[in-house]
């Protein structure tokens, strides 16, 4: 998945970027549950969406971005 996509499907769930140094970026949801990805990356690994889907399951749903992907 494109990084641009990724972020504005964080977006239309409701996630804000937060503050971070470096090479990454810090999503938080509006109930706390945060994540962290490239900034710099024009794609994310599959292993990568994996971890940010698992990171934000407790309050986005369990498959959040593949639903999002049909």
């Amino acid at each position: 998945m494109r990084t641009k996509d990724l972020r504005k499907l964080l977006r239309q769930h409701g996630c804000e970027p937060s503050p971070a140094k470096g090479s990454h970026e810090k999503w938080t949801t509006p109930g706390g549950h945060s994540t962290t990805l490239k900034a710099a990356a024009k794609d994310q690994a599959p292993g990568t969406l994996r971890n940010i889907q698992d990171a934000l399951a407790p309050e986005l749903g369990e498959r959040w971005i593949e639903e999002a992907q049909k």
